[in-house]
């Protein structure tokens, strides 16, 4: 669909359904634009990824110019600044040794044991997130980063415990001296797409799938049989990892869903 008279098109709505953040040791060099623009791109060795977000820990991105604005004494002049606060808040639903190392810049020792400064860390990152839309169109961005706050739930029986953490971006000489990097990636594929084949060949409920197959940028649903994937991640356009959802033991037919249909069924055997 395009859009109508009035500039409408529903098509463009974002509504993110999966997508992760990763993070890299400050020097480590940015994709290019047009390694960064390839749908199937896989992050660089040197990233991590943070893992499950919380369900309203998606990614909060602000730009907030900073300082007065430069005027001129001609009336009606005046230029930015040029100062800004530019944050990333996301809140993680792990907490394990990849949380903590960007929580709080350290690696635990062989007993699993850290310190921990209140006053934070001078550790700097390069954070990378993507976020793949109900439509199709991927969004990534990415930017030189520290972190500058940190927030741990409310311990509750039964809740996720999330940790909060906000960053703020610098200006990086990989982006021309500005703040982030973007990328708009428009849907590139019509086609249903195909479940092939799924690892390990007898998982139980509560543990990692890895489904294999093609056309899966953009996926909104993962199921084995009838139930929903507790949850799952989009790799690439060729592989999806997801949750194993409860269930009765026997053989469940996977299926993926996308904006341009729902793959035939793959067949997959089941543990306990």
């Amino acid at each position: 669909m395009t859009a109508d008279a009035f500039g409408n098109d529903v098509t463009a709505v974002g509504i993110p359904v999966t997508g992760f953040l990763g993070f890299a040791p400050a020097e480590t060099i940015f994709p290019s634009s047009v390694e960064g623009a390839a749908p199937a791109f896989t992050l660089p060795v040197a990233f991590k990824k943070a893992g499950l977000l919380t369900e309203d820990g998606g990614f909060e991105w602000t730009l907030e110019p900073d300082g007065d604005p430069i005027k001129f004494w001609q009336e009606g002049y005046s230029i930015p600044s040029g100062l800004a606060n530019v944050t990333l808040v996301a809140k993680l639903a792990q907490y394990d040794a990849i949380v903590r190392e960007l929580a709080y810049g350290k690696t635990a020792d062989a007993n699993g044991y850290i310190t921990i400064d209140g006053g934070g860390h001078a550790t700097e990152f390069v954070a990378f997130t993507e976020e793949i839309f109900k439509n199709g169109v991927i969004r990534r961005r990415i930017a030189e980063v520290t972190v500058t706050g940190i927030a741990i739930d409310k311990s509750e029986r039964g809740s996720v415990n999330g940790t909060q953490i906000t960053f703020s971006a610098r200006r990086s000489a990989e982006l021309g001296n500005e703040h982030i990097g973007e990328w708009l990636i428009a849907a590139t594929s019509a086609v249903v797409p195909t479940v092939t084949g799924a690892l390990p060949a007898d998982a139980v409920a509560g543990s990692e799938v890895t489904i294999t197959g093609t056309d899966f940028i953009g996926a909104s649903e993962v199921k084995f049989g009838a139930s929903n994937a507790a949850s799952f991640a989009v790799d690439s356009a060729t592989q999806i990892r997801a949750i194993m959802p409860p269930g009765a033991v026997g053989a469940a037919n996977i299926t993926v869903t996308t904006g341009a249909g729902t793959s035939a069924a793959f067949t997959y055997t089941r543990g306990a």
